[in-house]
């Protein structure tokens, strides 16, 4: 299994034509987004109390999900 944290993972996802390619744009601009985690429920406080703009919270649901994925292979 892989060891890398949320961010280091969202961050392949950039450039990519999605909601997932567009939250990981906001969150590699975001100097203050925790770059070091991987729980879920840190990140998903961090994000409520600093929302990205029209960005729902579910496309950060579904890129947590890819993540855990992501680290499995």
């Amino acid at each position: 299994m892989k060891n890398y944290s949320f961010y280091q993972y969202i961050k392949t996802r950039r450039g990519e034509a999605s909601p997932i390619g567009r939250l990981a744009e906001h969150i590699a601009k975001d100097a203050m987004f925790p770059k070091y985690s991987d729980d879920y429920l840190e990140i998903s406080d961090y994000l409520e109390r600093n929302p990205y703009e029209d960005m729902p919270l579910s496309h950060y649901d579904t890129a947590f999900e890819d993540y855990r994925n992501w680290l499995q292979h």
